[in-house]
């Protein structure tokens, strides 16, 4: 028993712990109480009947020896031959209560079949700390007995307060849970008021946010409406610069033959000149130069008609070995004038022996004149623009680097997006980059745009080479 009553009584409930045989006699005790209890007899005792009687035992809660509240429990073997008999601290269970959350008016506690407190009860503390009479009855009689009546768990109202009740301890004992209707249910009064200032400041924020929203979607539509209108003006720019690109390659086509014709005259006008005694021509050497700035001009005439005409006629990509430096000088000689016009020197470091690049072109030319021309746009006038190109491994490299202000951030995330344009509106469409990067991309490349490090942006156009070079 010494050893046993330490590992059960952890929680400190027991108070003691004693065993009994058949005949009443306490056997063996454990607790404060070991003088006056060893040797007892508890044969006539009625707790000690029941036991035997019933085979367990359970008082009310009493002071006893220990002057404190406190109740026994015993229990004896199937066999009746001895019980184990053990008291209970009453504070497990006001510690219990004391716990429930009943309100700040409210109560629980525990009564006999007496109605007698079996545990401390809110109210009667509370009237005792005001100088009161502590009642152990907190109900009147009749009221008591009509609650205890009911069934195993009942609710009762009473001046403004429910009680619930429920039978514990095989109706020995009555659980009683008490509550102020009025002050349990304003947390919910609190909620119900809380709930509908809710719903009046939702809705407000609601009409609000509404308000709000259709005034966007308004703003939305009317700003669409003019990106449309504005997209249409490009669209009829674009047609307009599509029927100008068909007309200039009709009248290309249309001026190459007269050329042809003055070209093959004035070459049979030398001939004749040198079949001429040339003493007998006053200006014969005025002639002849003559006739030699006609061919030398209708050359550059004719060279000038058939790049407008083989710039025109490739659509279809046909992909060929073509000298990246030779189509750049080709290209650049279209936009000299241009340049010249504003002061802008076009420099080319153009890679010795560079390998040829498999490509369109056509198609990789109009990539070039769009890069050059928006650079002449964006320096405007006194500038630089230069082109470089290099082999870097399986790929080549045509970089151009202008003069101009550069871009922001923004500009430079969006530069590719068709109809994006930072000109005026009669200035360009917003699709020669956009086109640029769809043509690129078809011929296996890529372009590129940033800020150059010394200022003005720098466009990279990177191609393959190609595979004959490299088999």
């Amino acid at each position: 028993m010494e050893k046993v009553f330490p590992a059960v009584n952890r929680s400190g409930v027991l108070g003691d712990l004693g065993v009994i045989d058949a005949q009443g006699n306490h056997l063996t005790y454990v607790g404060p109480y070991r003088r006056q209890l060893a040797g007892k007899n508890y044969r006539d005792a009625a707790w000690f009947l029941e036991t035997m009687r019933s085979g367990r035992y359970v008082s009310d809660v009493f002071t006893g020896y220990r002057d404190e509240p406190h109740f026994v429990v015993a229990v004896t073997d199937a066999g009746r031959t001895w019980v184990l008999r053990a008291t209970i601290n009453s504070a497990l269970f006001n510690a219990l209560l004391a716990g429930v959350e009943v309100g700040p008016d409210g109560d629980a506690y525990i009564i006999n079949q007496k109605g007698e407190l079996q545990t401390v009860s809110r109210d009667v503390a509370h009237a005792s700390q005001a100088g009161g009479t502590a009642k152990s009855a907190i109900l009147a009689p009749d009221e008591l007995a009509d609650l205890a009546a009911e069934a195993v768990t009942t609710v009762h109202e009473h001046k403004n307060f429910l009680y619930v009740a429920t039978w514990v301890n095989d109706k020995g004992w009555l659980l009683i849970l008490k509550t102020n209707i009025k002050s349990s249910l304003a947390p919910f009064y609190r909620a119900w008021n809380l709930g509908l200032l809710s719903i009046v400041v939702a809705s407000v924020f609601i009409l609000v946010v509404t308000t709000l929203l259709v005034r966007s979607m308004m703003d939305r539509i009317e700003l669409a409406d003019k990106q449309r209108m504005i997209l249409n003006n490009r669209v009829r720019e674009v047609d307009k610069m599509a029927l100008i690109g068909r007309l200039a390659a009709s009248v290309a086509h249309e001026v190459n033959n007269p050329l042809q014709i003055i070209g093959d005259q004035a070459g049979w006008i030398t001939e004749l000149l040198e079949e001429e005694d040339q003493q007998c021509l006053k200006n014969y050497d005025e002639y002849k130069g003559s006739v030699q700035k006609i061919r030398q001009h209708v050359s550059r005439a004719s060279t000038i008609t058939h790049r407008l005409l083989g710039f025109s006629r490739s659509r279809e990509f046909k992909r060929v070995a073509q000298d990246i430096n030779n189509l750049l000088t080709d290209t650049v000689s279209f936009l000299e004038n241009e340049a010249k016009h504003h002061r802008i020197s076009l420099r080319l470091n153009l890679q010795e022996n560079l390998p040829k690049a498999m490509t369109d072109p056509s198609q990789l030319q109009q990539v070039f004149l769009n890069i050059v021309n928006n650079a002449i746009d964006a320096i405007g006038n006194d500038g630089a623009i230069t082109i470089q190109t290099r082999a870097d491994g399986e790929r080549l490299l045509v970089e151009f680097a202008d003069s101009g202000p550069g871009l922001p951030a923004e500009h430079l995330q969006k530069i590719f997006d068709p109809f994006f344009t930072t000109k005026k509106a009669d200035k360009g469409t917003g699709l020669g980059l956009s086109i640029s990067k769809n043509i690129m991309q078809r011929l296996s490349g890529d372009i590129q745009a940033e800020n150059g490090k010394q200022g003005g942006c720098l466009f990279t156009v990177s191609l393959p080479l190609s595979q004959a070079m490299h088999s």
